[in-house]
């Protein structure tokens, strides 16, 4: 688990961070309330391979909560925004906060059975968060965000698509191969290099 930082920072300094918050700025910000719903989502996909709060806010809201402030969001609301929906990060597999590593190993279960039990809830958890942000983006009228800010879909996925192999290689080997998250963990690092 300690080669789970490694993903995080080759990820981001490769250019493969800049895929997840393309994807959600691209996909919600056509939406009302665009820009804090592309916070959760950002921060939802970064979360699931991170596991670590501070570094989801770190990473995604230095662009989403900027954006939130613009739409018309106080900057209390909008740093509680990106605070919620990174925390939830820890809750959502493949990797998962520490204490789930801990858990599997208290338990003495393989952690995919953990990170297979948490993934219900942690989905109803980002549910829950959509749905409020969209009754207060309704009520206050929040805009969707402009075109310009709104990356293409198709643009992203054809720049960085490379990206996504270790994630899917890293879901394989986590829970299909029965191997160590430490393995998963190498295996993942190493493609992250190699899709740079």
């Amino acid at each position: 688990t300690s080669l789970i930082p490694l993903i995080d920072l080759g990820l981001f300094r490769l250019g493969g961070g800049q895929l997840f918050l393309d994807l959600a700025l691209g996909s919600m910000g056509r939406y009302r309330g665009g820009a804090a719903k592309a916070s959760v989502l950002a921060s939802s996909l970064f979360g699931s391979i991170s596991g670590s709060a501070v570094a989801n806010v770190v990473t995604t809201g230095i662009v989403t909560i900027p954006l939130m402030k613009r739409s018309g969001l106080d900057p209390e609301r909008a740093g509680a925004v990106e605070a919620v929906a990174s925390t939830g990060g820890q809750l959502l597999p493949p990797i998962m906060g520490a204490a789930a590593f801990i858990m599997a190993d208290f338990l003495s279960v393989p952690y995919a059975t953990v990170a297979l039990a948490a993934l219900m809830p942690a989905l109803l958890f980002y549910v829950a968060i959509f749905a409020q942000i969209h009754l207060r983006a309704t009520r206050m009228g929040m805009p969707r965000l402009e075109a310009e800010e709104r990356p293409s879909l198709r643009s992203a996925l054809r720049a960085r698509w490379t990206f996504l192999i270790p994630l899917v290689v890293l879901l394989y080997v986590l829970f299909f191969t029965g191997r160590q998250p430490a393995e998963a963990a190498i295996v993942a690092v190493v493609l992250v290099y190699l899709a740079a």
